[in-house]
């Protein structure tokens, strides 16, 4: 290892990422122990006189439907307990951005809206702070400016920080806006707008 690494410019390597780094200790400190916890459990409720036996099938512990649906690991979107990422809030009648956007807003009233609008270049300004790449940022814009009228109004301004922070937290922006996650304030106008990005924007 050392051979290979003395040849390597060390400045080129990537920065390192706090939130990533706080989401890999959040699964070591949590879920790493609460499934660890699951084994005695799987264990104890095997039948008696299974191990060593002929019957080659694998059943219950993970391998069963009922504990799938019990961990973060089950088909399908996680439920309230285990939701994350993307699905997180799908559950719930508040707009989930609304838990953190309070200095969304403040950033947004910064940067000088008019009639209560930011201008694409304004919001670019601040969303390439972000420093990811811009392919990824005009996935964001094209999923927050719900109405594709080439600005933000408040609620896209912070939908859009919020998409960037999940994305900073290492998930992949999603080729369609989740339902939950379009802005109260845009939903039930007419039929329900949902932003998604077309074959050339992957």
């Amino acid at each position: 290892m050392r051979e290979k690494l003395q040849a390597q410019d060390f400045s080129k390597f990537n920065p390192l990422k706090p939130k990533l780094l706080e989401v890999v200790d959040g699964m070591l400190a949590t879920d790493i122990a609460r499934l660890m916890a699951q084994i005695p459990k799987e264990e104890a409720s095997a039948p008696a006189g299974t191990n060593g036996s002929s019957d080659p099938t694998v059943k219950g512990g993970a391998f069963s439907q009922t504990t799938e649906a019990e961990t973060p690991f089950g088909f399908g979107r996680y439920d309230a307990r285990w939701g994350e990422g993307f699905d997180k809030g799908a559950d719930e009648a508040e707009w989930v951005v609304n838990r953190e956007r309070t200095a969304a807003d403040s950033t947004f009233e910064s940067l000088g809206p008019v009639n209560g609008f930011l201008s694409g270049r304004a919001a670019k300004e601040h969303m390439v702070k972000s420093k990811l790449p811009n392919s990824v940022l005009g996935k964001v814009w094209k999923l927050a400016d719900i109405d594709k009228d080439g600005q933000l109004d408040a609620d896209e301004f912070a939908l859009a920080n919020y998409l960037i922070n999940l994305k900073l937290e290492g998930h992949e922006i999603p080729a369609e806006l989740p339902k939950h996650l379009i802005p109260p304030s845009k939903r039930g106008v007419q039929d329900p707008v949902y932003p998604s990005l077309n074959d050339n924007d992957e």
